[in-house]
């Protein structure tokens, strides 16, 4: 799982309705995080505003090119 901004979420929301976007705190207060799964289809829509999915999507890239 990965924490991402509502911008975000909402981003991701927009291209997959179904997506599996956890919010924590579930009352109206302003403590709430965004968790979502690793998934490249998810993280492609987001790389450019997220540095951890940026990097997880380098490691992913990584290990296809060495993986036999």
């Amino acid at each position: 799982m990965i924490l991402i901004t509502k911008q975000e979420s909402e981003v991701i929301r927009a291209r997959y309705p179904k997506a599996d976007i956890v919010r924590t705190c579930i009352q109206k207060s302003k403590r709430h995080k965004y968790y979502m799964p690793e998934r490249v289809c998810f993280l492609n829509l987001i790389k450019d505003t997220n540095a951890k999915a940026a990097e997880i999507l380098n490691e992913k890239k990584n290990q296809r090119e060495f993986s036999y």
